[in-house]
């Protein structure tokens, strides 16, 4: 079942069911092409994701359609 799927990442602590999918749009250069990348996240790393992303531009979504091929959002120290 996705929503009971763990992810690690050998750089970070973290070791939560991944519960929220995070979706990141990019426009493309011409019209109509989009760039989307997705990713399995806790809720907390959505959120503060989320709050960082948005406040650097870009354009996301956040839902509950964790699916078990998802990459994990990489470690926060990346992007927080």
């Amino acid at each position: 079942m996705a929503g009971n799927a763990q992810f690690t990442d050998p750089g970070c602590s973290c070791r939560e069911k991944a519960t929220r999918r995070i979706v990141v749009y990019f426009e493309g250069v011409e019209s109509g092409n989009e760039i989307t990348l997705e990713y399995a996240a806790t809720y907390i790393e959505a959120r503060e994701f989320a709050a960082a992303a948005l406040a650097n531009g870009l354009a996301i979504t956040v839902d509950r359609k964790v699916r078990p091929n998802l990459r994990p959002l990489p470690c926060r120290r990346l992007w927080h």
